[in-house]
C-alpha cells in the first residue's frame, strides 16, 4: 500500500470517529437533560406531597383543638349541672326564709342628723344600724353583719333593697351603698338583691 493511500484512510478514520463523538455528545447532552428533568419532576411532586401532608397536619391540629374546646365545655356545663344540683338546697333554704319574712331587709334611710343610715332588718327587727362613714368602714361592718347571721360563701343570699329616690341626697347614697353590695357580691357569690323605690308607690 502506497504512504498517500495509507494517510487516505486514517483521515477517513477520524472522520467517523468524530461523528462518532458528535452523536455521543448530542445523546449525552439529551439524556442529561431527560434526567433534570425526572428529577425536577419529582422533586415538585415531593414538594406537593410534603404541602398536602403539612395541611392534612394543620387540619388535625385545628380538629384535635375544637375537639379539646368542646370537651373543655361539656366539663364546665357538667360542673355547673353538678353545681346546681349541689345548691338546690342551698336554694330552696333561702327562698323559703324570704317567703316567710325571714330573709335580709336592707333600706336606705335619709333621715339621719348626720347624713344617711343603712338599716338591715328581718322581719319586723332591725339587726344592725350602720351610719354613714367611708365606704371601706361601712363594708366592713356589713362583712360582720353577714358572719354575725351566719353566712358562709357557699350559702344563697337574698335581699331586699329599698329606698326613697324623691329624698334628698339619695342619688349619691345610692351610689355608695351600690358600691358595699357589689363588693358583697364578689365574696358571697351567692347573693342576690331586689331593689324598690317606695316613691313609685306614694300615693
Amino acid at each position: 500500500m502506497k504512504k498517500r493511500q495509507i494517510i487516505l484512510d486514517f483521515t477517513s478514520l477520524l472522520d467517523v470517529i468524530m461523528i462518532i463523538l458528535f452523536f455521543f455528545i448530542i445523546f449525552s447532552n439529551l439524556e442529561t437533560d431527560n434526567l433534570k428533568k425526572d428529577l425536577e419532576d419529582k422533586q415538585q411532586q415531593v414538594s406537593a406531597e410534603l404541602e398536602e401532608a403539612k395541611a392534612k397536619n394543620d387540619k388535625a391540629d385545628e380538629l384535635l383543638g375544637e375537639a379539646q374546646e368542646k370537651n373543655e365545655l361539656a366539663d364546665k356545663r357538667l360542673e355547673e349541672a353538678d353545681s346546681a344540683v349541689d345548691r338546690s338546697g342551698e336554694n330552696t333554704d333561702a327562698i323559703m326564709d324570704f317567703s316567710e319574712n325571714k330573709n335580709l331587709k336592707l333600706h336606705l334611710d335619709m333621715s339621719g342628723e348626720n347624713g344617711w343610715t343603712l338599716k338591715f332588718a328581718k322581719g319586723e327587727e332591725i339587726v344592725k344600724e350602720i351610719p354613714k362613714a367611708d365606704i371601706s368602714v361601712m363594708t366592713d361592718e356589713v362583712r360582720e353583719l353577714f358572719k354575725e347571721q351566719g353566712y358562709t360563701a357557699d350559702n344563697t343570699i337574698l335581699i331586699e333593697f329599698s329606698y326613697n329616690a324623691t329624698e334628698s341626697g339619695t342619688t349619691s347614697a345610692y351610689l355608695d351603698t351600690m358600691k358595699i353590695i357589689n363588693t358583697m357580691k364578689s365574696e358571697y357569690t351567692h347573693l342576690f338583691y331586689s331593689e324598690t323605690d317606695v316613691s313609685v308607690f306614694a300615693g
